[in-house]
């Protein structure tokens, strides 16, 4: 078994490490050269990738470290000055792309309970993709770097609370409010907790790991990991807990020297993840449903962003800003997949939706 995940990953690593060379000399996006090999690693061609879970667990550390490196450049200070535009543009673009999204499938003849699965699917952003993209080009700093990563944090929250109460409907209809009251406060009290911890004993406790570089890297993976478990447990995803993992260590005199520690495991696991997204995406009865994806993917690719320039450009930013924040989410997220996924095993909707969403 060990034997067989060794030689896959290193297959996965050649395919990959070939297919990058070209995205590279083509000058695009790496994140393009790991897909690529993702679906040509797949089961529609070379069918390399098998161990699921073990290509799962890497994907889910990049995704953890990711996040976590991008909390720790969240210091308090940047949250006060992006803190009022991401909650406006998050939630805006979220009531706007579904409104819009839900008339669409309305028009192209989707059901409604379909059309209302579709409008909340296009809604949300990868912050993945996004956070990867801001980090390759150095933007994480830049005005529209903050903003887009404070505004993916709101869609995260919202996503996260739609993934719970959906599981609920399909259960139960009259415990929607309890459930919601009940995920409110478990947040709140988790991050209460959170805060606590990371004012009075983290500083203590990365004071004491930082007497030896081994295990300063060590005590940084331990809190990204326990917290990221804690919030799964408190049925919260993990990319939450991640991400607020780092953001109690925004402010510790040792967050540069541990980011430059992580970098290489986070690009490493990152790269599995796209691997593992590449791999997973479902190329069947396409002829049937060309014109949705079609109509779908015009609308994420010029109406999301058009509808954060307006947004951001009536809150007083400048078209530039508000041009390279709108661009950012120009794609949908894994969360999208998810929700459908949810919505099929709940028996809301048929399997057939997605595809459609998968190849958007």
């Amino acid at each position: 078994m060990v034997e067989s995940i060794f030689i896959e990953l290193g297959l996965i690593t050649v395919v990959a490490l070939i297919i990058t060379s070209i995205t590279v000399k083509l000058k695009q996006p790496l994140i393009i050269g790991y897909i690529v090999s993702g679906i040509i690693l797949g089961p529609n061609l070379l069918n390399i990738t098998r161990s699921n879970d073990a290509v799962s667990a890497f994907a889910q550390m990049g995704v953890i470290f990711l996040l976590f490196l991008v909390g720790m450049s969240l210091n308090p200070k940047i949250i006060k000055d992006v803190g009022k535009v991401s909650l406006v543009t998050g939630l805006g673009q979220i009531i706007f792309t579904s409104l819009f999204g839900f008339a669409i499938s309305m028009a192209l003849g989707f059901s409604m309970v379909v059309s209302l699965y579709l409008a909340i699917a296009l809604t949300f952003s990868s912050t993945i993709v996004i956070m990867k993209i801001l980090t390759d080009k150095e933007d994480v700093d830049s005005v529209y770097g903050k903003i887009a990563i404070g505004f993916l944090i709101v869609q995260d929250i919202v996503a996260m609370i739609l993934l719970l109460v959906t599981s609920a409907l399909g259960t139960d209809f009259e415990s929607i409010g309890l459930l919601s009251l009940t995920v409110a406060l478990k947040l709140l009290l988790a991050i209460i907790i959170l805060g606590f911890l990371g004012y009075y004993l983290l500083p203590r406790m990365m004071k004491l790991a930082a007497r030896s570089q081994e295990y300063l890297l060590l005590a940084s993976i331990g809190w990204a990991l326990i917290v990221a478990i804690v919030f799964h447990q408190l049925d919260f995803s993990m990319e939450i807990g991640a991400l607020l993992a780092g953001i109690a260590l925004a402010t510790s005199p040792y967050r540069f020297e541990i980011s430059s520690k992580l970098k290489p495991l986070r690009d490493f696991f990152i790269f599995m993840f796209f691997i593992l997204l590449g791999s997973q995406m479902v190329f069947t009865n396409i002829s049937e449903i060309i014109l949705p994806v079609i109509i779908f993917s015009a609308f994420i690719l010029i109406g999301n962003p058009i509808i954060v320039m307006i947004i951001m450009g009536m809150l007083g930013y400048t078209k530039k800003n508000s041009f390279l924040a709108g661009l950012t989410v120009a794609q949908i997220s894994e969360f999208s997949l998810i929700y459908i996924a949810l919505g099929i095993s709940v028996g809301h909707i048929g399997e057939e939706v997605l595809p459609l969403v998968t190849i958007i």
